[in-house]
């Protein structure tokens, strides 16, 4: 089963979640006092905890940004088997 996801604005965040669950799976932000942006996936169960949450980078832009944790949850959505 393929899992569908879509971007929301919230502040000055953009977050990315699983469209039947409503959890955030990943995160983009503007790095304070700077023109980058960082994307962010969180990848625990509950995604309570710093060790959930994975550092994909700095970009250049949002839409970068973005593309990269699209990027990340299209592969894990492609490999990942059913139990």
């Amino acid at each position: 089963m393929n899992q569908t996801f879509d971007w929301q604005e919230r502040g000055s965040a953009y977050y990315y979640y699983n469209v039947d669950t409503g959890k955030i799976v990943g995160q983009v932000s503007k790095i304070v006092l700077s023109e980058n942006w960082i994307a962010l996936v969180n990848v625990g169960k509950y995604t309570l905890t710093l060790d959930d949450e994975k550092h994909l980078g700095q970009y250049i832009d949002l839409s970068s940004a973005k593309k990269a944790v699209e990027y990340f949850w299209d592969i894990q959505n492609r490999t990942l088997l059913e139990g």
